[in-house]
């Protein structure tokens, strides 16, 4: 029996495949193919034979050679299982081909990109936070100050917010805002540029939505290992915006020197910063520059400001931190002063102690990167190592600020003020704790109003008291899902006595009468107490606070918070109106608060 069909296709089959060795694997494979079809060939012709006996060889009849031929089945078939085996081979080829071309990529170095810009632009740092709250529920709308709506659901006033909540950021938890960040990062050796445009979409509503710069900024940095494993490097960061987030002190509850101090500017506070980095070590001066009307000539002056510091790690367990400046905040409001400038200057130190925990900073003061690598870490889950690491930090600050001299017309003076804090932070398996005490005199309180009365010294026959707090506190996790937690503090607010009606307390009343003034970092808030407290002028009194919360974390950006807070403060006043046209008087309050937050929030 003859199979033509099979010789024939070999040379074009030895053309498809290059290689010796590959040929002769598919021969092999084609060989079995033509055996395969020799039988089937034999088979049926053996099925097709008559029963008289064969034709003559010699005669014109077809044999069973050709019968084989002409079979259009089989050709079929072997050109199918030709086709399957070439298919193959070539994916395999192909493959492998891919393989050795990457392999000899990741062998060579990495040739110069001709675009060597990174970086993404999208929303980051969005928080939605969905609330029901009732800051007191012992209380109706109007018995206290600031007014308690009721059961609703929306953002909780400060009353809702106690002094050891929010410690370490301007903002209470409760937000729903967003940021859009444009952000590009430029490599090339040594050389980086990263830029980022950022602004903050805040106190959105059914029609209205707040939009602000949050610390866009360009820095060029010179690196002296181009792969960034060492961390030495020469920066220049700049603020064409706000600098609000260049910023001195190391706690936010006590950092000043930002947007606040120059509350009269009539335009944005642009700066910049230079810094030298190294591992242990880094130091840095900056400037601010703000335009603030004259009000002298109704001339638009630029007022300036000078910041400076440096750190160092003299230890793996130990960083010191100094910075300070100065801030020109324009000519004094008061008329027989008016040509003397506002001059605001001081300083601030920072020791941390630490081991297997890093020493700590505000999130309010870092710059946004849209890199993916950075962004997805912003809001991660707490991790819980396991043993037991700790963090102890305490800092100080003096600050002295020209206010007018109450008693001398036509002078000024040099107000000073004072803040500390000390902080301390543990871990012990799944157990954290937590320990703050603060202190902050009544000139650093008001230092960006400035004073009260306002550009003023307080004059000797005001008595004043600084602000003191302290609260220790506990929470626990199970599974990184459920953490219950539970604080404890005392707080006693600052306050101002005066001999006469205080100005810009709301009422007309003479005698002496006590302000208490409050600031959580969002709010300053003063209050009246009533004229006399058994026949002697009212005094300021110690305030008590227990909040336990339980939190729920899921799908690592969800969570859901229930708090629950009790707060006993005979501080607590409200307004009361006699008749129409009379002036407001202060009354004391209920003492106690007794209020809940519920929130469903996702962080990302």
């Amino acid at each position: 029996m003859r199979i033509l069909s099979l010789p024939s296709r070999q040379p074009s089959l030895a053309r498809s495949i290059s290689g010796s060795s590959r040929q002769r694997s598919l021969t092999r494979s084609i060989a079995g193919v033509s055996l395969l079809a020799a039988l089937l060939g034999v088979s049926s012709v053996a099925l097709a034979q008559p029963s008289e006996p064969p034709p003559s060889a010699t005669g014109t009849g077809s044999g069973s050679g050709s019968a084989t031929d002409d079979d259009p089945h089989l050709r079929e078939m072997v050109d199918r299982e030709v086709a399957k085996l070439l298919n193959e081979r070539a994916v395999k080829d192909a493959a492998d081909r891919a393989a050795r071309e990457q392999s000899d990529k990741d062998a060579q170095p990495a040739a110069p990109s001709s675009d060597d810009i990174s970086g993404s632009s999208g929303f980051m740092d969005t928080r939605l936070a969905f609330t029901v709250t009732n800051e007191n529920i012992l209380v109706k709308p109007g018995e206290t100050i600031p007014s308690v709506p009721g059961w609703r659901f929306g953002v909780p006033n400060s009353l809702g917010v106690l002094f050891f909540d929010n410690y370490d950021t301007r903002y209470s938890g409760f937000e729903t805002l967003s940021h859009a960040v444009m952000y590009r990062d430029f490599r090339r050796g040594h050389f980086q540029a990263e830029a980022g445009f950022v602004f903050r979409i805040n106190e959105l509503s059914g029609n209205n939505i707040a939009l602000s710069d949050d610390g866009s900024y360009i820095t060029l940095s010179n690196w002296k290992d181009p792969t960034h494993k060492d961390p030495t490097r020469l920066s220049l960061t700049v603020f064409p915006v706000s600098a609000d987030r260049f910023r001195l002190g190391y706690s936010y509850r006590l950092s000043w020197g930002g947007d606040p101090e120059y509350g009269r500017a009539q335009s944005a506070t642009p700066g910049m910063k230079v810094q030298y980095d190294t591992g242990n070590a880094y130091v840095f001066a900056g400037a601010k520059s703000a335009i603030i009307l004259d009000t002298r000539t109704a001339e638009q002056r630029s007022a300036l400001a000078f910041l400076a510091g440096a750190g160092i790690d003299p230890t793996s367990m130990v960083r010191i931190e100094v910075n300070g400046g100065y801030f020109d905040r324009g000519y004094n409001q008061l008329v027989d002063v008016n040509d003397q400038k506002v001059q605001l200057f001081g300083g601030s130190a920072q020791i941390a102690i630490h081991k297997g925990m890093p020493v700590q900073s505000s999130v309010d003061y870092r710059l946004f990167k849209n890199n993916n690598e950075r962004v997805s870490g912003l809001f991660d889950p707490v991790k819980y190592p396991g043993g037991v690491s700790w963090l102890v930090m305490s800092e100080i600050t003096t600050i002295g600020q020209t206010l007018k001299d109450p008693e001398k017309t036509g002078s000024t003076k040099i107000q000073y003020g004072k803040a500390g804090d000390i902080n301390v932070r543990m871990t012990v398996d799944r157990v954290r704790l937590r320990f703050d005490a603060s202190f902050r005199d009544l000139a650093f309180v008001l230092h960006s109003v400035p004073s009260l009365p306002t550009y003023e010294d307080f004059p000797k026959d005001y008595k004043v008291h600084p602000d003191f707090f302290a609260a220790v506190g506990a929470d626990k996790n199970w599974n990184d899902f459920v953490t219950v937690g539970l604080i404890a503090g005392i707080d006693v607010p600052a306050s101002l006595e005066s001999p006469a009606s205080i100005p810009g307390g709301s009422t007309s009343i003479a005698g002496s009468q006590t302000a208490v003034i409050r600031n959580n970092n969002i709010d300053t808030i003063i209050t009246i107490l009533p004229a006399a407290c058994n026949g002697k002028p009212c005094t300021v009194a110690t305030q008590f606070a227990l909040k336990g919360s339980i939190k729920l974390n899921f799908g690592r950006i969800y969570s859901a918070l229930f708090e629950m807070f009790y707060s006993y403060d005979p501080n607590t006043t409200r307004y009361l109106r006699t008749a129409a046209d009379a002036p407001f008087q202060y009354q004391f309050a209920n003492f106690n608060q007794l209020g809940l937050n519920a929130t469903l929030q996702a962080r990302f």
